[in-house]
């Protein structure tokens, strides 16, 4: 798909037009919820950026189980780098079958890690097409950073990102991009995702003489009166948690 067919696509009037509003919509993330006033604001789209290891994408997987199994909603979880039977393996070991929610037809699993071959104007059309088809209203890229390499140019992946963005919106899909910031660096992404998209959330690792010790905060987030202070995370069996740092 072209970008200028992507930007008409986002127009098209038979598209609801959903705006976001104080409809919430539960993360399943423990501890995260009571931070953001009960959830993520319906049809929004955030990032959550941070370090391998950070516990991004198992909190991701955490926000797509959660709608599926308690909410009954169609979700989608596009990966440019994890292969569908490391994530499901990963994800069984903490209490998430995604193949059975798979079988209902409440999960889709698109693996796109070859989109170089494949061409960025194809991936974009079945990611759309696949994500239309089902009414995802959760879904996981894994990550933009990923699928933003696959462009020639910074500003081609802006003008699909604006346009991905009103899009999901459009069909009330509440969506989460993932975005890797390496190790002991404090740029985010290609520098301008953040001001496309209604929130971030920075998972962040730090070592120390200690160990390594992880934390979160929310840097921002429309429309809604968030925690601003930092957040310890906790990596269990039970997935990702967070708890505010007692100040």
């Amino acid at each position: 798909m072209r970008f200028q067919e992507m930007t008409q696509l986002a127009r098209r009037r038979d598209i609801v037009h959903i705006e976001i509003s104080d409809d919430r919509v539960p993360t399943g993330i423990k501890g995260l919820d009571e931070l953001i006033e009960g959830g993520l604001p319906r049809a929004c789209m955030i990032i959550l950026a941070g370090s391998p290891g950070s516990g991004k994408t198992i909190a991701s997987a955490q926000f797509l189980h959660y709608g599926a199994t308690v909410f009954s909603e169609s979700c989608v979880y596009v990966s440019f780098s994890e292969r569908k039977d490391v994530f499901v393996k990963n994800m069984k070991r903490l209490g998430m079958n995604f193949n059975e929610l798979e079988k209902k037809g409440k999960f889709k699993f698109l693996d796109f890690a070859t989109t170089k071959e494949t061409g960025i104007s194809s991936t974009l059309e079945i990611l759309l097409k696949e994500t239309l088809s089902v009414k995802a209203k959760r879904l996981v890229v894994d990550s933009f950073t990923a699928m933003a390499t696959a462009f020639e140019k910074k500003i081609e992946a802006r003008v699909v990102l604006h346009a991905f963005e009103k899009l999901m919106r459009q069909t009330g899909c509440t969506t989460i991009l993932l975005v890797e910031v390496p190790t002991g660096s404090s740029s985010l992404g290609l520098g301008f995702e953040e001001f496309v998209v209604d929130g971030l959330i920075v998972f962040e690792t730090i070592e120390d003489e200690v160990g390594i010790k992880k934390r979160a905060i929310i840097r921002k987030l429309r429309g809604t009166d968030h925690y601003q202070n930092y957040s310890k995370i906790v990596i269990s069996e039970q997935g990702v948690s967070l708890t505010p740092y007692v100040t």
